[in-house]
This record gives C-alpha cells, structure tokens and sequence, in this order.
C-alpha cells in the first residue's frame, strides 16, 4: 500500500490503487498552474529482473490510482526501477517513439509508455540505460569494448506515451563511477509541455554543479525543474528536503523532486516547491514507505497573480521535549572539521558574535534564547557552536572537491566539535532547555559570475523551517551581496540556521578510477612508471567491470 499527501494538509492516508480512469481536467497555456505529483518510493530488496518487475507493479499502482487522475505531470525517483544487470533501451527522443507502440525496449519501459498514454499524463522515470555506442566515439567520447554504454538516464513521456526527452547523468556518485558512464559534455536536456511550461531535468549529485543544473536557470532561465533522486541524508547542511528547499529559494524556480525512500540506508526527502514561496508540499520519513506527494504549482509567468494559500500559524508554546526523528540514518559532513567555530556556553541567553574564517571572510551572529520553564535536568540537551568557513578544502560528501562559503550556527552532542552534524540516538532523553526567540546570521558573499548562496536549517524533523517564519535580505553592491538570515518566529528544536554558499569549482576527483601522477624528473622515475601503467590499466579495469555487470 501506499500513501498520499496533498498541498499543506497533515495528515497521510493510504488509499488502494484503481483501474485506470479518465483525466477529469486537463491544465491550459493559460491557467496560472499547473498539477503535479511527486512520488517518494520505497526501494526494492530486489534485483535484476525481480527487481524491477517489482518496482514496476507497484508504479504501475500509483498511475493507475485516483489519486493521480487529475495530474499533468507525475515524477519517480532515481534508480528504483531497474539495476545494472537489467538495462533497457530508450529510445532517442528525435524519433518520437512511444515504446507502447514499438516496443523495442525493455517490457518496464514499454508498460510505462502505455500507462502514460492510458492516462493523459506527462511521466518521468529513471531508469539504467544501455546504449549501443559501436565505435562512434563523436558523441558518446568513449565506447566500452562490448559496444554497450550504460548510463543513468531520465525518459519523460508525454501524454501519448512518447520519448521526448532523455537526459544522462553527469555527475555520478560514488559506486556509479565503477559501473556507469557519461557524456564528454553536460548533456543540457529540457522539453515543452501541453499547458505551456517547459521544465529542464538533472538527476540527484548534479544539483551540486554548474552544468547542467545551474546552467539551465541561470544561462537558459528555465523556471521549472524536475529532480528524480536518490538522495542520501547529511547533516548539518544536504538532507533532501533541506537542500531541495534551499536550492528552490535561492533560484526562486519551481522544483519538482522524487526521492528514493530507504531510511536505513539514509535515504528520504521528496517536495514540491516553489521558489521563495516556499515549499508546496514535502516530506521526509523515517519508515519505509511509498508517498505520493501532489500540488498545484504557480506558473512563473502568471506569478503576479498568484494567490499564496493562507499559512495559519499557530501560538507559539514552549515544549521541553519536541518530536525528533531518530531513525532516519545519516552521514556527516566532515568538511565542519575544518571550519572555524566557537562554542557558545551551555546556558547562554544572548550572544552577538563576528567570526571570520582566515581574516577573509567574516559572519555575523546575534542570539538570544529563554529558557523553558520545567525540570529538564534528567536530560540531556544539545550544544551549539557558531561556524566560519570559505575555501576549497572542502567536498561534496567526499565525492568531488568544493568551493564553500558558509555560516550557520550549528547544534552538537557535546562540547566536541566532531559531535556537530550528530544526533542524539533514541535511546536518549533529550529536552529543549531553551528556545531561540533572536537569531540573525549575516555575511559579505563576493560576487561571482557562478554560484548559489541558499538558507540553510534544519529542525529535530529533519524538515527545513518555513519560509514564513525567516526573513531573507539581499542587499547588492559592487563587488559583494550582503546576505542575512533571521528568526521571525520563535523556535525550539534547531540543528542548522545559516547561509550555505556554493561556488562552484571546476575541479573533479578521478574518483579512484585513472590516477593522475605528478611528472617525472626522468625516465627512469619509479612514480612515472606506475602513472603509466596507471593510465593503460584503469581503463581497461573499468571496462571489464561493465561488461560483468
């Protein structure tokens, strides 16, 4: 079974999937939105052909659920359709193929292309690619020996079933890298639809790049994005819906995004938002579950328009103990190791702090909290430290090098600075002692031709604060913006509040895959010798793996 959850309601209900049903309403060029529809989908146990014979059956649920009946777009996740031992293939988007049609590709492909068709509806899935490369290397730069290339890829079907659009992962992660292949070039993929809004598409770790997911808003002013995703968790700065948030806000465009739900494996966090309106609808779990998330998204040129629905915000009341998610599994960002940080005193009230990272960068803190009325002295309670950072020492969750300018005030377990981006276990009793009722972080970011400069926090939920209950300032001048981001609604349970910015290096790791060795004095050096058995042998390594696979 599985659940649904719609706009800003609270609750989940489980609702069993139906026959196929006519669309009841169709989106126009001229309404001022248009309906979507995530989905947050339990990964299989699975593999090869069980595997996505089962996540195909229980996608097909979801199509063919009432649930679905008025959407015009419905998004799966990355990589919970089918594995590397099961590829298919896709059809190139030029020849406008429905595979329900010409079925030449893998049955799951060929099925999705019918359900599509049989109910109205633009889908995006992601599924693993083969791709006969033979020896043309113009396009693909590098063919595996077996002829066969395998990519990650989004298929986007319109609502007869067609191929229109195809998109390969650039940026892989990790493991990828062994078994996966990309283009020599950041494949820049975007399609039109019916009710007048064209969306542009990346996959999961390319978020964190230029090219192609910054260059579609910023150089091609795309308004609208869809992320399939299979997202894993890290505190304090990219859980999901953190980050899917943040990065909506910062480039005040609509996101669509589809995670893959495994909480042990740190995986959750799908969300429909809106740029600096905020999120439409999100959610993150700690139980495995599959959760269709539906909203109606504002078209960016009707925008003016637009009616924001009401937020009723509720009296604040002070709780010593708050709801935390505590099994949910997560990785953290090592990258705080390095930063500069001063840890505030456990029962401090106030405090209004400069902190600057190597005498270059410099944040600005202001704080104050009251304390919780309430015997909380039989539990424990989390630290906080204020953090500095700006340089490219740093990486994305150890994957590739990253240029970060960064300020949060950040929550920890005790008074070690290795214990920021933990959580207390379940096994602990945690209070809130005090709550933040000021909290201001402020800094000069320099300009820069590439980068994204978001709010970032997180709360005990692992959910992003509201964009109602923080201000955001802007401020341009001539070689730097002035960035501030502050409380202004009370809160408890904080475990990030800053500014997070991305400026994005063109430095990439080899990623274990061809070491690059530093030139030799000589022939005869023992370093040049190995670099360049290096260079014959991983290649052929890689392709070995492939063709395993």
């Amino acid at each position: 079974m599985w659940a649904m959850h719609r706009l800003y309601g609270p609750l989940l209900f489980f609702a069993a999937a139906l026959g196929p049903q006519p669309t009841w309403q169709l989106s126009l060029p001229s309404d001022p939105t248009y309906y979507a529809g995530v989905v947050e989908f339990m990964a299989s146990e699975n593999e090869g052909s069980a595997k996505a014979s089962d996540s195909y059956s229980r996608m097909k649920a979801v199509i063919e659920s009432n649930s679905t009946r008025d959407l015009d777009i419905l998004i799966f996740p990355e990589y919970v359709l089918n594995d590397g031992s099961f590829r298919t293939y896709v059809p190139d988007p030029a020849l406008n193929i429905a595979p329900c049609e010409i079925p030449n590709s893998e049955f799951f492909l060929t099925e999705l292309s019918c359900l599509a068709r049989s109910r109205q509806i633009y889908l995006v899935v992601n599924v693993i690619e083969k791709f006969f490369c033979g020896n043309d290397t113009s396009v693909v730069g590098r063919c595996e020996t077996s002829g066969l290339n395998t990519y990650n890829t989004n298929v986007v079907f319109d609502r007869q079933g067609r191929v229109i659009s195809r998109y390969r992962k650039t940026h892989l992660y990790r493991s990828e890298y062994y078994g996966e292949n990309t283009l020599p070039q950041p494949q820049i993929a975007t399609f039109t639809t019916d009710f007048g809004v064209t969306f542009g598409h990346f996959i999961c770790f390319d978020m964190l790049y230029w090219a192609p997911a910054a260059v579609l808003v910023k150089e091609l002013g795309i308004t609208d994005i869809i992320y399939p995703t299979y997202w894993y968790d890290e505190l304090p700065f990219l859980t999901a819906v953190q980050l899917q948030e943040g990065w909506s806000f910062a480039n005040d465009i609509n996101l669509l995004a589809a995670n893959a739900n495994h909480p042990s494996g740190e995986n959750s966090g799908s969300g429909i938002y809106a740029g600096r309106l905020g999120r439409l609808t999100a959610v993150i779990n700690e139980e495995s579950t599959t959760i269709l998330l539906t909203a109606s998204v504002p078209k960016r040129a009707y925008l003016d328009s637009y009616v924001v629905p009401p937020v009723i915000q509720a009296t604040f009341e002070p709780q010593m103990q708050t709801p935390r998610f505590t099994k949910l599994a997560l990785q953290r960002d090592y990258n705080v190791d390095i930063f500069t940080t001063v840890l505030l005193s456990e029962d401090f009230t106030t405090t209004n702090e400069t902190l600057c990272y190597d005498s270059e960068f410099c944040c600005h803190f202001q704080a104050t909290r009251t304390a919780v009325a309430g015997n909380s002295s039989a539990y424990e309670a989390y630290r906080y430290r204020l953090a500095a950072y700006s340089g490219s020492r740093a990486t994305h969750q150890r994957v590739d090098p990253a240029a970060l300018k960064v300020c949060a005030v950040l929550a920890c377990t005790n008074d070690q600075l290795y214990s920021c981006g933990h959580i207390f276990p379940a096994n602990v009793s945690v209070a809130n002692k005090y709550y933040f009722d000021v909290l201001n972080v402020s800094a000069s970011f320099p300009l820069a031709t590439r980068r994204v400069i978001m709010p970032t926090s997180v709360d005990g939920t692992m959910l992003p604060l509201p964009v109602h209950t923080y201000e955001w300032q802007e401020v341009e001048s001539t070689n730097a913006t002035a960035i501030s981001i502050s409380l202004t609604y009370p809160k408890l349970d904080i475990l990030t509040f800053g500014i997070w910015g991305n400026y994005y290096t063109e430095v990439e790791s080899n990623h274990n895959l061809d070491p690059v060795w530093q030139p030799a004095q000589s022939k005869n050096s023992g370093a040049a010798f190995v670099g360049d058995v290096g260079r014959l042998l991983a290649p052929l390594l890689l392709a070995a793996v492939i063709k395993l696979i």
